[in-house]
């Protein structure tokens, strides 16, 4: 019972990603989210590597949308765990990376889903 519980959580996340991938604005922030924190420089804090994140403002630029639709796209990118989010509850605003462990996720069950 517990094995199946998990076989369909995957499943349905997988179909989550898919339909959150299915809108072109949204596939876009996608793309150029995980395109500009591959071409930064990863930090390094406390001799921990990660990747940096984007803020709304940096893809507003590299996108040339707006803000509302900036955020709605992460929304919908949020929902399936496709996006680590940073919070700065200070200037107001969230900033994005990709969530490498949510897509492996996603691949692993798309490539069972598919066998």
């Amino acid at each position: 019972m517990v094995a199946a519980m998990v076989v369909g959580m995957v499943i349905r996340d997988a179909r989550d990603v898919i339909a959150a991938l299915a809108d072109p604005e949204t596939l876009y922030v996608f793309g150029v989210i995980a395109a500009t924190t591959s071409k930064l420089r990863p930090g390094v804090s406390h001799g921990v590597v990660s990747t940096p994140f984007v803020t709304p403002f940096g893809l507003m630029r590299e996108t040339s949308l707006s803000r509302d639709v900036v955020e709605a796209a992460a929304a919908r990118l949020k929902w399936p765990g496709l996006l680590e989010v940073l919070v700065d509850d200070e200037r107001g605003f969230e900033s994005w990376r990709v969530c490498e462990a949510a897509i492996a996720a996603a691949t692993r069950a798309a490539t069972a889903h598919s066998a």
